[in-house]
């Protein structure tokens, strides 16, 4: 009798191990169901991405930039909403819509981090034409937030070049300066050494060629109609260019009035104001 009840609290312990088994292994079996499909991503999102992306290839600027708007207004707690963002508004910005181009860049800033670091960079290439205190502003910020050195050797180059063009040349010249040491791009490294080589002075640059016996005719036609001029070489190693230069003047305005009047006296299209 003895036995009997050993054996049968004996086979009800078992029964109560293989239950707890068997919900143990059922749990962990769902659970890893769950993991697995929400890890599952969503083909139709996937699909609309890959669709703004192959426009983004094909260099369809109008398609790609409704197709990534779309993308960013539908699906804005995915991890790609604000490249989406950020690829509109260059989009926008290729196709000559400046407010559009600005309304989604600033969007893309907001999402923070590298994205943001990006916009700023693109705002500033927007602003730097027609006001570039605003774009050295938006490219000092790009630099502040830039998670990875060659964003943050471009913003300070593109700084050091909107600094220049209002005439702040002692800041201009340490952020190409940092732009050199940082060494973080190659080419903007390279670029920031040519912009550093400028005088501190606004000029009219009326011509850049390979061939010294081209800068010199343009600079022969410069001093026959009355205009001062200079042949500068930048020195770029592999291809040297030959600048034409004329004038040197403490404002952008007075060089700008320089340069319409070169325009005018010899139906000149390739004038322009540096830096």
């Amino acid at each position: 009798m003895k036995d009997h009840r050993r054996n049968h609290g004996t086979l009800g312990f078992q029964w109560i191990l293989v239950a707890c088994l068997i919900a143990f292994v059922s749990g962990c079996s769902s659970g890893s169901k769950r993991i697995s499909t929400t890890s599952i991503p969503d083909p139709a999102v996937e699909s609309e991405w890959q669709n703004a992306r192959k426009a983004w290839l094909l260099d369809d600027v109008v398609v790609a930039q409704s197709a990534f708007s779309r993308f960013a207004e539908r699906y804005p707690e995915d991890a790609r909403s604000g490249e989406a963002l950020l690829s509109a508004g260059i989009c926008a910005q290729r196709r000559g819509r400046a407010e559009e181009a600005e309304g989604l860049l600033r969007e893309a800033q907001s999402r923070g981090g590298a994205i943001a670091a990006r916009a700023l960079l693109q705002r500033g290439a927007l602003a730097i034409d027609l006001n570039p205190s605003r774009a050295a502003s938006c490219f000092r910020e790009a630099g502040r937030l830039a998670v990875d050195t060659e964003t943050k050797s471009e913003a300070l180059y593109q700084q050091g070049v909107a600094l220049q063009r209002i005439g702040r040349f002692d800041e201009a010249r340490v952020a190409l300066q940092s732009c050199i040491d940082l060494a973080g791009s190659s080419k903007h490294s390279a670029q920031a050494t040519l912009r550093l080589q400028y005088d501190p002075w606004f000029t009219v640059q009326v011509g850049a060629f390979l061939k010294k016996s081209l800068a010199l005719k343009q600079s022969t036609r410069l001093q026959d109609a009355g205009f001062p001029t200079e042949i500068r070489m930048p020195g770029r190693k592999g291809s040297p260019l030959h600048r034409v230069l004329s004038g040197r003047f403490q404002d952008r305005p007075a060089a700008q009035q320089h340069a319409s009047r070169i325009q005018a006296a010899l139906g000149l299209e390739e004038v322009k104001v540096v830096p």
